[in-house]
């Protein structure tokens, strides 16, 4: 799976001014919303965000936070991201401010392609030069390029 194919210039997020948790998973499922036009499935959308990340942070260290859930009101897998040049805390695993997330959003009915996609983004974020390059990325269109180059190097 391309992680570089699931996202579009619209759900990606150059610099958030977000200063907390909360506020950070919102702005991504606002986003994500907008990008994908599923107003109707909004409230579903952030509910069930809001739910998994209340029974454990999805902050992995290493600055980056994966949130990431499954509804029943779509159909598709989407993906949209926000860096934050400041940091957030995300409540991480390493104590550690979060300066990229990447939200992931799946029917509820699916299992493999969501497993994928998270499996993914762990072996590309695992570099830190990535994660660097994104978090630095100033337009959306470079922030998929430097997805795209990191997908080619570690396949």
């Amino acid at each position: 799976m391309k992680l570089s194919e699931r996202f579009k210039p619209a759900g990606i997020r150059i610099n958030s001014s977000s200063t907390n948790k909360r506020e950070l998973i919102i702005e991504l499922v606002d986003s994500l919303v907008k990008a994908y036009e599923l107003e109707a499935s909004h409230q579903s959308i952030l509910d069930s965000v809001i739910s998994r990340e209340d029974k454990m942070s999805t902050g992995i260290g290493c600055g980056l936070a994966v949130p990431h859930a499954k509804v029943s009101c779509i159909d598709n897998m989407y993906m949209v991201a926000a860096t934050c040049a400041s940091g957030v805390d995300f409540e991480a695993i390493d104590k550690e401010p979060v300066y990229l997330m990447i939200l992931l959003i799946s029917p509820e009915n699916t299992i493999g392609p969501h497993l994928r996609a998270l499996s993914s983004v762990s072996r590309i974020m695992a570099d830190a030069k990535v994660r660097t390059d994104l978090v630095s990325s100033e337009t959306a269109e470079e922030f998929i390029q430097v997805l795209e180059d990191a997908e080619e190097r570690f396949g």
